[in-house]
């Protein structure tokens, strides 16, 4: 599919299953931890679903440098005849505190403070690490300077939960209060389009 000269198309996709998402652990930028057997599988049928859907139109691969992300990246890097680019700007959330957490127990050690989070994302810091703000400011500077270095093509961004529920927040125009309906679950991917300084989402 051509891709207007002076647009850039991303798919974004999270990396696959690590034990701690099957845990439902806190899993932030603290938590270097690998894909499972059950994450290496889905970050391989992906290769092969990106490979059929892109045909060869996918132009570079860049990942978050955390273990997960990056093997999630070399598996599909692998299939589709690409290299993998590290960018650490693609990292996930500083989760603080919590990270590594089971969710269940954040809840009650500290639920005045995992109630402020939920309600206010945007600004409040989740176990004193990082706010969407936070990550806003380190986010978007990355997404634009790929966009700017790859107009007219597409390229692959692999990442995690928190990055991509802020930029599907955006060209959804939903507020970061419904993130967990967005569909961003292990292995899912997402298209957005940078053209004029503005992100759609394509599919």
């Amino acid at each position: 599919m051509s891709i207007p000269a002076g647009a850039a198309r991303m798919v974004l996709v999270r990396h696959g299953e690590t034990d701690y998402n099957r845990e439902d652990r806190w899993q932030g930028s603290r938590s270097n931890v690998p894909l499972n057997a059950a994450g290496r599988a889905q970050a391989a049928s992906l290769a092969e679903s990106l490979a059929e859907r892109y045909d060869h139109e996918i132009a570079a691969i860049y990942t978050s440098d955390l273990d997960r992300a990056r093997q999630t990246a070399e598996i599909l890097a692998e299939r589709l005849g690409l290299e993998v680019e590290e960018e650490p700007g693609l990292r996930e959330l500083d989760h603080g505190r919590w990270d590594g957490r089971l969710k269940i127990e954040i809840v009650e050690r500290w639920p005045d403070e995992y109630a402020a989070y939920q309600a206010d994302p945007r600004n409040v810091r989740r176990g004193g690490g990082d706010s969407y703000a936070d990550l806003a400011e380190r986010l978007w500077p990355v997404l634009e300077r790929l966009a700017e270095r790859h107009r007219g093509e597409r390229i692959a961004v692999v990442s995690h939960g928190g990055p991509i529920r802020l930029v599907m927040s955006r060209v959804l125009d939903r507020p970061l209060t419904e993130r967990d309906a967005f569909g961003v679950v292990n292995a899912s991917i997402f298209e957005v389009e940078y053209f004029a300084g503005g992100w759609t989402l394509i599919r």
